[in-house]
């Protein structure tokens, strides 16, 4: 019965997300009708400048698909994030911004569509990276693409690597429940990392070279994002060599002040402090706004309506039994980028 009754909740409210969104898109063609869109220039810019403001993108837990951690929703989740990236690219009024990272990482092809995408936006607008309490493996692996990164002292960053697990149960299952496993497969490899029996020398080989690839990836977009980066700001940066990223990317964790003492991070500063650099940046790129142009949260509901399409959209009431496990238990058999 409980069941039946969110259920028609639920569907009630995305019935009413679907009516306030058409009266806001209806709205927004009459405004457009009666005030046609002005030429975008340097000087028409100048006088506009209220519309401007500085994206602050917030990254809060794993880095992963589909993480919902409640009946709202995960507006700090890396979906979330992803999605504001984009949005930053094409809106014309963000004038810089900044990713304020909680992360211990996670899996590799979501840390490499949040890196990209950052890496796009650069090209357009500054990208400066604010850690707060960690910004581990794939935490570090999205910092490294922008153009700057503080870090508190105190914040746990590094653990530059990638792990995987595979979990023999063979005695458990076999010998103590009784469990017997039949594979049918079509190839020697399909099965590898099978929970029934321990992995043999062949297939240790061939996930360590898979692990070793994506290190390799891992070192790659540092390299790119921070030991051959270019750009003419004049906010100074930390220069990391490849001699410290080789010494030190060897999974290790280190504190805040370690990474900027290695190269790792640009400064030493809270939010506060990024946001008077991304400012600065910004007054660079686009000499016409204003000084103190201010600060919005980007990836939280926008009013009523677009929250109520964040809620119509997150098919979770609260969080699961498996979003409690750690990453590595929910991946089996899937490399990650994360420090557990």
């Amino acid at each position: 019965m409980r069941t039946k009754f969110i259920s028609i909740l639920i569907l009630g409210l995305c019935l009413l997300s679907i009516i306030v969104g058409l009266f806001a898109l209806n709205k927004k063609e009459q405004v457009k009708k009666a005030c046609p869109a002005q030429p975008q220039t340097a000087i028409f810019e100048k006088f506009s400048a209220g519309g401007n403001k500085i994206a602050l993108i917030t990254l809060q837990g794993v880095i992963s698909y589909n993480v919902k951690s409640s009946f709202l929703g995960d507006f700090n989740s890396a979906e979330s994030a992803l999605k504001a990236f984009r949005k930053a690219l094409e809106d014309k009024s963000v004038k810089g911004v900044i990713f304020r990272i909680n992360s211990p990482g996670g899996t590799v092809a979501m840390s490499q569509e949040i890196y990209n995408s950052i890496l796009r936006l650069r090209e357009k607008k500054p990208v400066v990276v604010s850690m707060a309490d960690i910004a581990a493996s794939g935490g570090y692996y999205v910092a490294s693409a922008a153009d700057r990164i503080y870090a508190n002292p105190g914040t746990l960053t590094g653990s530059i690597g990638v792990i995987m697990e595979a979990i023999n149960a063979r005695v458990l299952l076999n010998e103590k429940l009784g469990i017997q496993s039949e594979i049918i497969k079509s190839g020697k490899f399909k099965d590898i990392g099978n929970i029934y029996r321990p992995l043999d020398e062949e297939e240790r080989k061939i996930l360590e070279n898979l692990i070793n690839n994506a290190y390799g990836q891992f070192l790659n977009a540092i390299k790119q994002g921070r030991v051959e980066r270019k750009d003419e700001y004049k906010l100074k940066k930390i220069e990391l060599n490849m001699e410290n990223l080789k010494k030190y990317a060897d999974g290790r964790i280190f504190t805040g002040e370690q990474a900027f003492k290695y190269g790792f991070v640009d400064y030493l500063g809270d939010l506060s402090r990024a946001k008077e650099g991304v400012r600065q940046m910004a007054k660079e790129k686009f000499p016409f706004i204003a000084d103190d142009i201010p600060v919005v949260d980007y990836n939280k509901p926008k009013g009523f309506g677009d929250l109520l399409f964040k809620i119509s959209g997150n098919n979770s009431i609260a969080g699961s039994f498996e979003s409690m496990l750690p990453l590595s238990r929910r991946y089996p058999r899937q490399p990650l980028f994360i420090w557990e």
